[in-house]
C-alpha cells in the first residue's frame, strides 16, 4: 500500500506541476494578447483580429485547468458559518456530498465535453483558423483532472485523519 501511495503522489505531482505551470505560461500569454488589443485599438486605432478569439482560448484554458487545481487543494469557495454548528459526521456527509456532486460534474465535462469537441471539430475560430474542438477539448481534459484532484483532496484528508488519531 505505502508504494502504491508513493507511485500516486509522484503521478499526482507530477501532472499538476505541469497543470500549474502550463497555467502561468497562459496567464503570461493572456496579459500580453489583452495588452496589445488594448495598445491596437486605442493607441494604433485598430486592434488585431486574432486578438480577442486568442485571448478566449487562453481564458477558457486557464480557467477550467485552474478550477482543477482549486480542487485538488479542496480550496473551493464555501459557506462556513455551520461548520462550527455540525458534527463531525455532519461536517463528513456534507464533505462526501460536495466530492460526490463534483465527481459527477466531471464525469459530465469528459462524456459531454467530448462530444462537444467531435461536433466542434469541423468549425473554426475566426481570426485565429484553429478548430473550436481546440478550445473545447479543454472540457473532458479538466474532468480527467477533477477526478485525479478529487482522489488526492481524499487521500490527503485520509492521511491527516489518521496522523491525528496516531497522536
Amino acid at each position: 500500500m505505502e508504494a502504491l501511495n508513493r507511485v500516486w503522489c509522484m503521478l499526482d505531482k507530477i501532472v499538476f506541476t505541469i497543470v500549474k505551470h502550463v497555467c502561468v505560461v497562459i496567464l503570461g500569454v493572456l496579459v500580453t494578447v489583452v495588452f496589445y488589443i488594448f495598445f491596437g485599438r486605442y493607441v494604433l486605432g485598430k486592434g488585431p483580429m486574432w486578438g480577442e478569439p486568442l485571448s478566449l482560448f487562453c481564458l477558457v484554458w486557464m480557467s477550467v485547468l485552474g478550477s482543477a487545481m482549486v480542487v485538488r487543494e479542496d480550496a473551493h469557495l464555501r459557506v462556513t458559518m455551520f461548520d462550527a454548528k455540525m458534527s463531525k459526521g455532519a461536517l463528513l456527509g456534507t464533505d462526501i456530498l460536495s466530492s460526490l456532486c463534483i465527481g459527477v460534474f466531471g464525469v459530465f465535462l469528459i462524456i459531454y465535453g467530448w462530444q462537444l469537441t467531435m461536433n466542434a471539430a469541423s468549425n473554426n475560430m475566426a481570426g485565429i483558423n484553429i478548430p473550436y474542438a481546440y478550445m473545447y477539448v479543454s472540457l473532458p481534459v479538466t474532468g480527467v483532472l477533477y477526478l485525479l484532484a478529487l482522489v488526492e483532496a481524499w487521500r490527503r484528508r485520509l492521511t491527516n485523519e489518521r496522523k491525528q488519531v496516531k497522536e
